[in-house]
């Protein structure tokens, strides 16, 4: 009799439960490296999840989560108030652009450049731009924004006309005086992504690099041999087999379209760029932190955070049935 058929009599006679206790003994070693995820996870994720009633509440700090009393209109109010400021749909737009333009940009260049190293046979140059491209995710956003402003200055002593940008264009004979970029907000929107391009493309190209480094060298060869060119062998192997991730990552990329994060936009904001700056997480920091309102800015932050569970559902859905890749 085969192991498979004493395993499966087994199975039915301590069914389905003794099955799983008797797998996570014989691993138990293996399963206790999940124990610092998972503590993390119920600490700081699932935990949590109780604030969410203040959304529903007319929060008191003095008495609690539980003690405060319900918000009017069977606890919508926190609700209905967001949706009845005037600018509700311009700070909904204004997340939704620059989270769109971040993945049209940043998504497709870190594939190409993960496929362009893929390309290089030179290991020490390889690993020297890959470094050089990962290095500057881990500057932080302050000091990304601390060089913007330096880098892109209209403002300079006499004969200064102000940061390195307007300096080099002044002198090359495009402009004949410093233009206030980060005031005007025509340019915000390309700062903005500019900068996330010149910080992240390195990093997220990394996992694009790790796939593309257990394809099998045999394809290559045999493409080789029938006269494939470079840019044939990327798109017909290295695209095709790295596919399954890029769709894995453009959905939970499309997850995060309202979850912008607020930091850069509120330190390259001016009062003059307001109109294209002025974002949901922006908009939740101000509410919350800046005037107490814990309360509605946790409202405003639940309705984020369900249009992004939507988005990842309907990404999903449409993922399984166009190219049979999903989360699920």
């Amino acid at each position: 009799m085969s192991n498979e058929a004493v395993l499966s009599k087994d199975q039915k006679k301590v069914g389905w439960w003794g099955t799983q206790m008797i797998a996570f003994k014989k691993n138990i070693f293996l399963q206790a490296l999940l124990l610092p995820g998972l503590i993390y996870y119920i600490v700081f994720h699932y935990f949590p999840i109780y604030g969410l009633l203040i959304a529903f509440k007319d929060y008191n700090p003095r008495l609690g989560v539980w003690a405060s009393e319900w918000a009017a209109n069977g606890g919508f109010e926190h609700f209905v108030r967001f949706f009845s400021i005037p600018n509700v749909w311009n700070y909904i737009w204004n997340t939704i652009i620059l989270s769109v333009l971040h993945i049209v940009w940043l998504f497709p260049l870190s594939i190409i450049l993960a496929l362009f190293l893929n390309e290089v046979n030179c290991a020490w140059y390889k690993k020297l731009v890959q470094t050089i491209s990962y290095l500057p995710h881990f500057v932080s956003v302050a000091a990304v924004a601390g060089m913007l402003t330096m880098f892109l200055s209209s403002q300079g002593g006499p004969g200064n006309n102000g940061g390195i940008i307007n300096q080099l264009l002044v002198n090359m004979g495009l402009i004949s005086e410093g233009i206030p970029f980060l005031d005007q907000t025509r340019w915000f929107r390309t700062i903005y992504i500019g900068s996330d391009v010149w910080s992240s493309i390195g990093w997220s190209a990394i996992i694009y690099i790790a796939a593309l480094s257990g394809v099998d060298q045999e394809l290559y060869e045999a493409a080789t041999i029938d006269g494939a060119t470079r840019v044939q062998k990327m798109w017909h192997i290295s695209v095709q087999m790295i596919r399954p991730t890029i769709i894995t990552l453009l959905i939970m990329q499309i997850g995060k379209i309202m979850s912008l994060g607020s930091e850069k936009a509120l330190l390259l904001q001016r009062e003059s760029t307001m109109e294209v700056s002025e974002i949901l997480s922006t908009y939740i920091y101000n509410q919350g932190l800046g005037n107490g309102y814990f309360d509605y800015s946790a409202a405003v932050g639940l309705f984020n955070s369900l249009i992004n569970v939507l988005l990842v559902f309907a990404a999903n859905i449409v993922s399984r049935k166009l190219t049979e890749t999903s989360l699920w």
